[in-house]
């Protein structure tokens, strides 16, 4: 089985998010989704570099046997 992964061709949840935003919002497009989930997406980036900067400051290993060097 393959998956159309060429710009151009948006996923079917994609599509079913934007209809169904738009029984809502009449002027809901394709950024709508979009600009509702990038702020939680930076936060999570932000959270995310926090632990990683804390775990390497704290100087723990990175898995079994692996060592921060």
């Amino acid at each position: 089985m393959s998956r159309d992964l060429r710009p151009g061709h948006a996923s079917a949840t994609f599509v079913l998010t934007v209809g169904y935003l738009q029984t809502y919002q009449k002027k809901a497009g394709i950024g709508t989704p979009v600009s509702f989930t990038l702020p939680a997406a930076m936060a999570m980036m932000v959270v995310w570099i926090a632990l990683f900067a804390l775990w390497y400051a704290l100087g723990l290993p990175l898995g079994p046997g692996s060592p921060i060097t």
